[in-house]
Parts: structure tokens; sequence; C-alpha cells
């Protein structure tokens, strides 16, 4: 950015601030904003000119025109009445904090009546042209990524689970024609593991792969492949293929394409496939041998029936028959089809007249057995001559729960594709990155957003494994990072779950929130895969620190208040414990501040006591501990000290500095300070060092004020 060091920076580079300014990942371009984040440009010398991004009216409820003619602090009329006190105005901003991003929290009132708890970030900058300055900045509500995490962590283990049950094989190609995912039932079924699976091209040579006349497949006839080159389903192909161990196995398959939510582009392929193995061979064997094996018919252990095609009558069923239908012999020979077919109309005699026409034919039809149980079968029938008279030879299998495992299979593709689209669209929208740790290779594998909270780019963390994520963490986390794991490990707890901070490309850290579980473990119960979320918490954990920092610090002089003072009274002492060194605690008192406050008023006393406590800090090193503990009453510890006798030279330091006159509101103002010294180490209580003090603060006063007493504990105690 060109920079003017008398008249600030150009106009035209002012719009790339709004870069700097957004939320992790949002985009710069204000034409598409996200839902959770508004962008604007105040020009403070011509209001028209200011800019709101397009969001404005989802995320407030409220039309930009309202806000034609803007000003610094836009937002103030609709800031909750409690927050105002506390915000800091941008039109009075001091020079010396323009060109830096100023962060506030405070809640909003949306166009409904909601009240938003919002986080502004904006700079205010000078400007050549105008001499007015402008205002770019930030308004973010981030309640939507509290929300999104419980969902993407529910949506994920649904996912998986549902794949991970089916009895059929499934496996996931992507737009590229490569296996990305493969469930456990398809790598028992086809002798590969996962990693062996993953990247294999749907036409792979190594699956040497035939049609179901024992033809070898083209590369364009692979089901998968005409899926995603036509963008439509294919279902009931059945191929051989070899197994991990060279032996082939038949299989049926379905293929589901997707398609990517935004584009409409083609975007992969779930492949589902079942082992027909079993059926395929005994029809291969049925067909070439049928001439051999049609007059052995009753001792086929498939169930065949011989029909008279002029009258639909059964002639003869073999004793699977008998057994399949639950009827014996003779009864189930003096029936006719339609009798066990409940295909509506006439469905029946169509195909007996095509079957006649046709010489053979295959049905799928619905079969009442003498239970009255209805099954699916699936009928392979053909044109015989017997005696010079034509029959019908039909053979019949039992489909029910094959097709109840394609309907299934439908059903979880189906759910499966909506599953997946969900998912892509909660990770886009929670701005979170998504990681992978192989834990067995220590292979790592993470999307463009994870890269991106670091300051990378995602080839620059390519490979990446647990040794480089360990070397971006910071070194005071580790322990705790890797006890969370450990117990996730252990089954102690349902996740892993840790605030760290890892290393940020330009030097600096970034606090990170990642939630993680294990999706895969070793049959004696070992986590072999681990997988979850990688967000930036920078901004909340920053507001931590200064709400921590405001609770235990003293708001008129920034000294630490009472509770930190007994906070770090009993952990000074413990530290005296086990060095064998002394603490020494030294408590301050103004002499005659009322009178101060009771002449001059609270305002003059509020001044003497900031510059009282400026005074002492300057007395003392920046390892000791100083504290206003309230009203004009101060407190001093020094650690790790030797002699009393240093303590005293400080005391006296104190008083004579505080006897220097003091210049309030144009008043000059003489005090005093009594001080009150004890020193303790080993087995003193904390509330024994401080009333040993107290006592030698009150016989400082006794003895006339600005002066010190020194207490030792024995005689308190």
């Amino acid at each position: 950015m060109k920079t003017d060091s008398k008249t600030g920076r150009h106009l035209e580079d002012v719009r790339n601030l709004l870069k700097g300014l957004t939320v992790a990942n949002a985009p710069c371009d204000e034409n598409i904003p996200p839902a959770d984040s508004l962008l604007y440009f105040i020009d403070l010398a011509c209001p028209e000119n200011s800019r709101f991004s397009s969001n404005f009216t989802q995320m407030l409820g409220y039309d930009i025109s309202d806000f034609i003619a803007p000003a610094a602090d836009w937002w103030m009329p609709l800031v909750h009445p409690d927050d105002i006190g506390n915000l800091t105005s941008l039109a009075t901003l001091p020079a010396e904090l323009w060109g830096k991003t100023l962060t506030q929290r405070f809640r909003i009132q949306h166009e409904n009546g909601e009240w938003l708890d919002v986080i502004d970030q904006a700079m205010k900058v000078p400007v050549a042209q105008n001499g007015g300055g402008v205002i770019v900045g930030t308004l973010r509500n981030p309640s939507i990524y509290r929300k999104i995490s419980g969902v993407l962590q529910e949506s994920n283990r649904r996912s998986r689970h549902l794949l991970e049950t089916i009895p059929d094989g499934v496996m996931v190609y992507d737009a590229r024609g490569k296996v990305v995912h493969s469930n456990v039932a398809a790598q028992k079924m086809l002798g590969l593991n996962a990693e062996q699976l993953f990247g294999l091209e749907a036409a792979d040579n190594r699956w040497q792969a035939v049609d179901q006349y024992g033809q070898p497949l083209k590369p364009d006839d692979f089901p998968a492949v005409r899926a995603l080159r036509g963008g439509e389903p294919v279902s009931g192909v059945v191929m051989g293929v070899k197994r991990g161990d060279d032996t082939r196995i038949w299989l049926r398959l379905n293929v589901q394409p997707l398609f990517a939510p935004d584009t409409g582009q083609s975007d992969g392929a779930v492949v589902s496939f079942a082992n027909v193995s079993d059926l395929k061979n005994a029809e291969s064997a049925i067909a070439e041998r049928e001439s051999l094996y049609r007059q052995m018919f009753d001792h086929s252990p498939a169930v065949k029936l011989l029909i008279d095609p002029r009258t639909g009558r059964i002639v003869d069923a073999n004793r699977a028959a008998c057994d399949f239908y639950g009827y014996d012999h003779v009864d189930l020979c003096g029936m006719v089809i339609a009798q066990i077919n409940v295909s509506e109309g006439d469905a029946v005699a169509k195909s007996v007249r095509e079957i006649v026409r046709k010489g053979a034919e295959s049905y799928s039809f619905r079969h009442r057995l003498a239970s009255g149980v209805i099954r699916d079968v699936r009928v392979h029938a053909g044109r015989i001559v017997l005696n010079g008279r034509e029959y019908i030879n039909s053979i019949v299998f039992d489909v029910t729960e094959r097709n109840e495992y394609e309907r299934r299979l439908i059903k979880a593709n189906r759910q499966l594709q909506l599953e997946r689209q969900r998912l892509d669209e909660i990770v886009r929208a929670t701005n979170a990155g998504t990681w992978e740790w192989n834990i067995r290779t220590g292979e790592i594998r993470v999307n463009e957003r994870w890269a991106e909270i670091g300051g990378y780019r995602l080839e620059e963390l390519t490979p990446f494994g647990v040794d480089q994520w360990t070397s971006l963490c910071h070194r005071d986390d580790l322990d705790k990072i890797h006890a969370l794991l450990n117990r996730h490990f252990d089954h102690e707890t349902d996740h892993f779950d840790c605030e760290y901070r890892i290393k940020h490309k330009n030097g600096g850290w970034v606090w990170v929130l990642d939630r993680g579980k294990v999706f895969e473990w070793s049959d004696d119960g070992k986590p072999l895969r681990l997988s979850g979320t990688h967000s930036d918490v920078t901004l909340s954990k920053e507001l931590e620190q200064r709400m921590r920092h405001m609770a235990l610090s003293d708001p008129l002089t920034g000294l630490a208040n009472r509770r930190r003072f007994e906070e770090y009274l009993s952990t000074a002492i413990a530290q005296c414990r086990a060095g064998g060194r002394h603490v020494i605690l030294l408590l301050f008192d103004i002499d005659q501040f009322k009178m101060v406050n009771d002449t001059f008023g609270h305002p003059a006393g509020d001044a003497l006591l900031v510059n009282v406590a400026e005074r002492i800090r300057k007395q003392f090193r920046e390892s000791d501990f100083i504290a206003r503990l309230g009203g004009d009453e101060f407190a001093v510890l020094l650690t790790n000290v030797e002699d009393v006798a240093i303590a005293q030279k400080a005391a006296m330091r104190v008083i004579e500095e505080t006897a220097r006159p003091i210049k309030v509101e144009g008043q000059e103002i003489r005090v005093g300070v009594s001080i009150g010294i004890s020193a303790g180490c080993e087995a003193v209580l904390p509330k024994t060092l401080y009333q040993c003090a107290d006592r030698a603060l009150y016989q400082a006063k006794e003895a006339g004020r600005n002066t010190f007493r020194v207490c030792k504990v024995r005689e308190v105690d």
C-alpha cells in the first residue's frame, strides 16, 4: 500500500483495508458477503459515498436506505443501552489510534426486536483527498458457528454409521473416476483394504473385469464410467472382477451419480454392489448344461416347474419346488400357475405367449406360498419339447432378500447423497477447517481452510504429518494436547476437545479449537483413524483474557485488585516455602486522604490516588507485586527476599516521594503515607502475614503518621 506521511493513505488503497478487517475466511468481495459478516465503508467527509455490503438487510433487518448518510458510529442508535457506556466512539478517536484496528463487542437490535451479540472491528484512516478520513470495518454475528458445530458432528457420525452398517459393498468415486472412500463390506468382498482401494480408477486393469457373458469389459462400459460420463444412474449390471487374492467373483452393481450442489456439475458417483457369485455360477452352469440337465429335473436343487402353455397348468414340479411352495407333489401339479402368481391382469398369460414366441425369457413375479406368505421371485423360463408337445420349463429363484437389499441400498444411496450434500454445506458454512489423521502412518489430511487459519496455502502443507503439526503447536500446550488425546484413545472421553495455539506463518500465535473423534478402531481397541474440525478462536480467547484482566484489576489505577492480591499472596508464600527465602508484605495508607476528598471533592481524590499509585510503582521492581486493596489502601509483595532491610529502604523511598507536593486540578496538595511491614516464610499463613502488616500500619499511624513500622509474624501468632 502506498503511504504519504503527511496526508495519509490514498483513497484508492483504502478499500484494500477491508481484507484485513474481515473475519477469518470471509470473502472480501462486498458483493458476496457471508450471512454472518457485514462489511462497511464510511466516508466522513462525504457520507453519501459510504457503502454497506449487500447483506445489510439480511443480517440486521433494516433497509439500507435508512443509512444514506451514516456517521462514524452509525450503529450507535441500535446499541443496547447497557453497552453504550463501554464503547469507544470512532468520531472522537485520538489521532495516535488512527490506522489501528479497534475491536468492540456489544449488543445491537435487529429490526424484529431481537438483540444480536456482535463483534465490531473498525479502523479510522486519514485520506489525502478529503482530509476527513474514512472508516472501514466489519460487523460480525458469531452465533452461527456455535449452532452448526453440533450439527456437523451429528451429521458426520450418522453418515459414517450408515456406510458401515449396510451389508452391501459401497465405494465412492470422485469426478475423475477414482475411489475416495470404501466401506468395510466392500473391502472384505474385494479382498483389498481401504488404502489399496483408495485412488483406484473405475476401469483399472487390476480388476480384469468381464461382462455377464465372460467377455472382457471395455473401459467405457464400466458402470461407474457410464454414470460419470452420462450423469444418469446405472442399475443391475452383473460383472466379474478379480479379488485381491486373484480369485474371480461376480457382482451385481448399482451406480448413482453425484452432483455438486452449487454448480450442478458431475462431482462423483456412489457404487453399491452385492456378491452374486453363487447365483451367477448357478445360472452359468444351467446355461452350459441345459440340454444335459433338462432330463435330470428332479435332481436339481433349483425350484423348477413344467407348465402347459395352453392351459397354464403345472404339469410337473421337482422336490425343491414342493419344498419352496409348501405343497406336496400331487397338489402342486393339480394347480394352474395363476393360483401361485399374484400378478394383476393378463401378465402371466402375456409372459407365456412371449416365451412361446421367443423361446426363452426371464421375468420378475410375486408368488404366494401355501402359508399365504408372498415372495419375490425371478423366473427364467424356456420352451422345450417333450414327446412332441410344447412345455415351458421354469426355473424359479427366490430373490426376496436380494430385492430388499437393493431397495435398502437405493434408499441408502439417496440418503448418502443427501447427507454428503448437507455435510459439504455445513463445513462451508462453519468456516472451520477439517482434518483426518491416519494414526498408523502419521499422515494428516487437512483442507484449505485449515491451512488458511495458519496463514498457509494448502500446497505448502502437502505432504503433512503429525511431526509437522506438532512443530506448529505451542510447546506450552503440547502436554495438554497429548493428555486429552490419550484420554480419548483410552476410551475415557467420547471425543477429543482442545484449545491450543499454533504458529502463524507471520510468526504470531493463533488460538484454535480442535474437536475430533476416532472413527476407526482396531480389533484390540486401538485408534486407527481420527478426524475432526479446526476453528480459529483467537478473538474469543483475547476477549476472555481481557475480561479476566478486568476482573482482577483496579479500574482507577490499573493495579491489581484485592481479589488478585489474595490469590497472589497464597502463591507467593507457597514459593517461599519451596525456596526457603522471605516474602515481605508492605501495606500503605495515605495520611489525611479523607480531608482531601472533603476539601477538593472526589474527582480530586481519585486523581490523587492515581498519582500516589504511580509514585509507589516507580519505587519497586517490575517483578514486585503492587495492588490497590480499596479506598486509599495499597499493598506491595516482595518475594525471594533475603533481608527485611530491603523493604525498609523501599518504604523510606515511598515516604520521601509521596511527601513531594502533588498538583491536582490546579491545587497543590501535600499528603503523607503510613506503611506497615511484615515478613515471613515457611509455615506462615496468608491471613497471619496480612494481620502482622496491618498491626505495623496501625503502629505507624500511632507514631505520628508518614513513617513505617515493622511487625514480626510471631508477635501476632
